[in-house]
């Protein structure tokens, strides 16, 4: 009888393992894997240091990285930018990028119903063509064509982050991340490729 508990508790140990840890290169790690990585490489590091801890936690233990205290990632809505509705998404964006000394000055081009440009920190570019609207692509293009321009000038600016667009349509948001936490969120929704965030 002793024996048969024994290897109850043994099948049943190995058989919660197997639902909650995953194998990869042959070892098995822990669900949490990918939230410790993403803390290691300083994706806290512009947290809203009151809430630190619980932020912490939320990422390791549950891979919860869409806490706007984290100051990573906003709401954009790819019609309100199409629709040169700034003020619905470009405060939340500052909010974030004023923490790593940079801000946005975004304003319409003065012909702007013609051209469809607008003016980023007083460099003009095309948010989108005529044909991109005429064919309904102005959501996709709007997007790309901005935050191209802002991860640019972050980079010139000497910040490593760069906006990462995540979902689409009225759903799209940006997270502000490196190159290797954009690795690391990949890796963990490896299975969810929509939750993976893209390159504008």
């Amino acid at each position: 009888m002793k024996h048969l508990l024994i290897f109850v508790l043994v099948l049943l140990t190995a058989c919660s393992t197997k639902t909650k840890n995953e194998t990869v290169d042959g070892k098995t790690i822990a669900p949490t894997r990918f939230g410790q990585e993403l803390v290691d490489v300083g994706f806290l590091k512009f947290a809203d240091s009151t809430k630190l801890d619980s932020l912490r936690t939320e990422v390791i233990n549950s891979f919860y990285i869409y806490d706007d205290a984290n100051y990573k990632i906003t709401h954009v809505d790819a019609e309100e930018l199409a629709e040169f509705s700034f003020d619905f998404f470009v405060p939340s964006l500052n909010k974030m990028l004023e923490r790593r000394g940079f801000r946005l000055d975004v304003a319409t081009a003065g012909d702007y119903e013609d051209t469809h440009d607008i003016v980023i920190n007083g460099k003009r570019i095309r948010l989108y063509s005529k044909d991109e609207l005429d064919n309904g692509k102005s959501w996709e293009s709007a997007p790309s064509n901005f935050f191209r321009e802002v991860n640019k000038q972050l980079d010139e600016n000497g910040i490593d982050e760069s906006f990462y667009l995540l979902y689409t349509g009225n759903d799209l948001h940006v997270l502000l991340i490196t190159e290797d936490e954009r690795e690391i969120i990949a890796n963990n929704y490896k299975h969810v490729p929509k939750e993976i965030p893209y390159v504008p």
